[in-house]
């Protein structure tokens, strides 16, 4: 596997939040389509590769994650649009639920202790 050049600019991630503010749904193609299966274990999955010492896959890694909690949650709007209420919240429950282990698993990885480890 080769490596590409590795980098993010001031003015390309300002490049790439100026995109991304605003009001219309916009996808992501910086990877393949991740779907909304799996959820767990491509969470998990970067989240060992973290715990690794920030192994070489872990951003790729991330990547796919938040691009399956994305895929949860356009699912969930497209059921809502098409009257299935209980699909459309099981999907954002399921992103949702995503988001917030994320969140508790960085708590106990973050070296500045800023977050609750519960």
């Amino acid at each position: 596997m080769s490596r590409c050049e590795v980098g993010l600019t001031h003015d390309r991630m300002s490049e790439i939040m100026q995109k991304y503010e605003t009001d219309r749904l916009l996808v992501s193609t910086a990877y393949a389509d991740a779907g909304t299966e799996f959820l767990r274990a491509r969470l998990e999955g970067a989240l060992i590769n973290q715990m690794d010492g920030g192994g070489e896959a872990f951003n790729a890694r991330s990547a796919i994650w938040a691009n399956t909690v994305r895929d949860n949650i356009i699912a969930g709007m497209n059921a809502l649009k098409a009257g299935k209420a209980e699909e459309g919240f099981s999907h954002l429950v399921q992103a949702a639920n995503s988001l917030s282990a994320y969140a508790d698993a960085q708590a106990f990885l973050d070296p500045f202790g800023l977050g609750d480890r519960v």
